[in-house]
């Protein structure tokens, strides 16, 4: 998310890894830790050529930011793939601001655009962001 640090808290990759979102704007924030629930990495190849796509379940255990994040990637051709995203989340205290989230949608939705958008232009440049240790 823009404004947001990731930071690996947990020695594990993979399912059982665990890692935390920092965002703050001039020094003020919130902890976003999650911890990875499933992992399931893609295999080479096109779905025909015999891959798989892959998968990531992110729980998120914080005091802010609550529930689930589910990323899938899937093969599309042998130099390609398809991403998709998706986030069951709620920020607490839930009862006063779930009436927001309908006023929260858009500016989230383009929000996670321009992450994944900027994730590709990464990885495609050969210069993806490591998590901070």
């Amino acid at each position: 998310m823009p404004l947001t640090r990731v930071f690996r808290t947990g020695a594990a990759e993979g399912e059982g890894g665990s890692f935390t979102g920092r965002t703050a704007v001039l020094g003020v924030g919130f902890d976003d830790p999650m911890d990875v629930v499933r992992w399931e990495p893609p295999t080479a190849g096109a779905p025909a050529g015999g891959g798989r796509a892959g998968v990531a379940v992110l729980a998120k255990r914080g005091s802010v930011v609550l529930g689930s994040a589910a990323l899938r990637v899937e093969p599309v051709t042998a130099g390609s793939c398809r991403v998709v995203w998706g986030e069951d989340v709620h920020v607490a205290p839930v009862r006063l601001t779930r009436p927001l989230e309908p006023l929260l949608r858009v500016p989230v939705r383009l929000g996670l655009r321009s992450v994944v958008v900027d994730m590709v232009r990464r990885v495609e440049a050969g210069t993806p962001e490591p998590l901070e240790p």
